[in-house]
């Protein structure tokens, strides 16, 4: 469980978290909702240990998050991934880089770190790609590459920060199905994400935030009232048919 009590945050005196309280339980397929400016990746970022916190707390299976995160890490993939493209490397070595942390230093990568990085672009369905040079790769590939780099160290967590932001609407299905399956094999998942019919038919969990936590309820339930609090007159919730 990723339990947070209390927290808030403060960036040159401007309230960007107040009194934030949430427990996301082991297995949860949880979606983190708001406008832009919501705190949504000031928490992520607060949870993963990107940003100290200033008030509160925030616990990992019952271990204070810093401590947890010694001996532990969250899987995570960022909003924007900045990278040369012309870079020479490959695919299976970018995956590789997941595993950096598991080195002493001055080590080489072993067979069993290139067949974890394998088996994790097998379950991202690229595994066929892991020679190709990563400049040659489309948005959607590039996507499911970093999200094997994720997975390789096998995180009992994973975070994501709009995964869908460089997607059309097909890859976006198919991300969220992906993400779907590493849920169903026992990974805990919190993703932030503004595409309300996805998360309604992937997610099991919603969080609502707007500098303050609104609301969290099933993925399910997702109402006009909700959405009201969340966003304000802003946004309307939009049936759509794929």
């Amino acid at each position: 469980m990723i339990e947070i009590r209390n927290l808030s945050y403060k960036i040159n005196g401007n309230v960007i978290l107040e009194d934030i309280n949430l427990a996301l339980a082991e297995g949860e397929f949880a979606a983190l909702i708001g406008p832009n400016g919501a705190g949504k990746s000031t928490l992520i970022k607060l949870i993963l240990g990107f940003l100290p916190l200033q008030t509160g707390s925030i616990h990992i299976d019952g271990i204070p998050h810093l401590e947890w995160l010694k001996r532990n890490s969250i899987g995570y993939l960022p909003q924007y991934e900045e990278f040369n493209r012309h870079f020479p490397a490959t695919v299976r070595d970018i995956v590789l880089m997941g595993l950096v942390g598991e080195l002493p230093l001055g080590s080489r990568f072993k067979t069993s770190h290139r067949q974890r990085a394998i088996q994790a672009l097998t379950f991202t369905g690229i595994a066929h790609l892991a020679g190709h040079q990563i400049g040659s790769l489309s948005g959607g590939e590039l996507q499911r590459m970093f999200l094997a780099r994720a997975l390789v160290s096998d995180n009992k967590y994973l975070i994501l920060d709009e995964p869908e932001a460089s997607l059309d609407q097909p890859g976006v299905k198919s991300l969220f199905a992906l993400l779907k399956d590493l849920n169903k094999a026992g990974k805990t998942i919190l993703t932030i994400s503004h595409d309300l019919n996805i998360l309604s038919e992937y997610c099991s969990f919603l969080i609502c935030l707007n500098r303050k936590l609104h609301c969290h309820t099933s993925a399910e339930l997702v109402s006009a009232e909700i959405i009201h609090k969340t966003f304000g007159d802003t946004v309307r919730l939009i049936e759509k048919d794929y």
